[in-house]
C-alpha cells in the first residue's frame, strides 16, 4: 500500500490528506516546518508606517503576503493614500491573493518560473526588465532566500528587507519518523528539503514531490532530485503530481 506523507506546515494543503484516501492511498500529515509572528513587529511597523518612501514592495510567498495584510488589518485605517501606494509585485498568483485588496493592484511575472530559477528569482529578472529602481520593500521570513534580493542588489537596486514571520523547523529525529515507511514525501519548503535529504539514506529513499520550482530546485541541489513536481501551491495540483508518480510505476503493457 502507497504510504503519502505530507510534510507542509499544518493547514497549507486544506482537504488533501482526505482527496488521497479517497484515491484508496494511505496519506498522514507529518508537518515538519510550522511558522510563527516574529518576537519585535516594529520593523514591519515602520515598513507600513512610510510605504510611501519605497517604490516597490516585493513578495515571494503567499504567507509573507497573508502576514502583511493581516498586519496592516490589526493596525487600522492605513496611514497612506491609496494613490501613493508603491508598485506591488509578487511571486505568483497565490501570493498575489493572500495580500487580499490590501495594497491595490499587484503585478505578477508574465512568464512561469522554471526549475532551475524558481519564483524568486523569476521574480527579480521581470522588475529588473520592467525598470524598477528602487527603494524596495521585502517582507519575507526569518529564513529568507537569497535569489530576489540578491539579483537585485546585484543591479544597484536598494533592498530593504523586513522580517514579518519565523519560521521553526523539525528536528532531524521529527524528519526521520516523518519520513520511515513512505512511498511518497510531500515536500513544500527547501528548507525542509534540505532536512529531508540529510537524515534519509539515499539507498532507501521514498519518491519525493516538490511543490515548486523553488524547493524542486532546493531539493535537486541538495541531491534529492524530486519524482515530480507540483506545478502550483494546491491540493489540486498536489493530487496530480501524486498521480504522476503512481503511474510512472505501473506496468506497461
Amino acid at each position: 500500500m502507497e504510504l503519502v506523507v505530507i510534510t507542509a506546515s499544518a493547514g497549507t494543503f486544506p482537504g488533501l490528506a482526505e482527496a488521497l484516501r479517497s484515491l484508496q492511498l494511505v496519506a498522514e500529515e507529518h508537518p515538519l516546518i510550522d511558522f510563527k509572528a516574529p518576537a519585535d513587529w516594529s520593523p514591519l511597523d515602520l515598513a507600513l508606517d512610510r510605504l510611501s518612501t519605497y517604490e516597490t514592495i516585493a513578495l515571494t510567498s503567499p504567507r509573507a503576503a497573508l502576514t502583511v495584510a493581516d498586519r496592516i488589518a490589526q493596525r487600522g485605517k492605513p496611514p497612506w493614500a491609496r494613490d501613493a501606494l508603491p508598485t506591488v509585485w509578487a511571486g505568483g498568483s497565490a501570493t498575489a491573493a493572500a495580500l487580499r485588496g490590501t495594497l491595490g493592484s499587484v503585478r505578477v511575472p508574465a512568464t512561469l518560473p522554471v526549475a532551475s530559477a524558481g519564483a524568486a528569482a523569476d521574480l527579480a529578472t521581470a522588475m529588473i526588465e520592467a525598470g524598477i529602481a528602487g527603494p524596495v520593500l521585502f517582507p519575507c521570513g526569518n529564513n529568507r532566500r537569497e535569489e530576489l534580493p540578491g539579483r537585485l542588489r546585484r543591479e544597484g537596486i536598494v533592498v530593504d528587507e523586513v522580517v514579518c514571520y519565523d519560521s521553526v523547523l523539525a528536528t532531524e529525529p521529527a524528519a526521520q519518523a516523518a519520513a520511515a515507511g513512505a512511498t511518497v514525501l510531500v515536500v513544500a519548503s527547501p528548507s525542509v528539503a534540505h532536512l529531508l535529504t540529510r537524515v534519509c539514506p539515499r539507498e532507501s529513499r521514498p519518491d519525493l514531490i516538490a511543490v515548486g520550482p523553488t524547493t524542486a530546485a532546493s531539493a535537486t541541489a541538495s541531491g534529492w532530485a524530486p519524482a515530480a513536481v507540483a506545478s502550483r501551491p494546491t491540493a489540486e495540483a498536489v493530487i496530480a503530481a501524486v498521480r504522476t508518480v503512481l503511474a510512472s510505476r505501473a506496468p506497461h503493457e
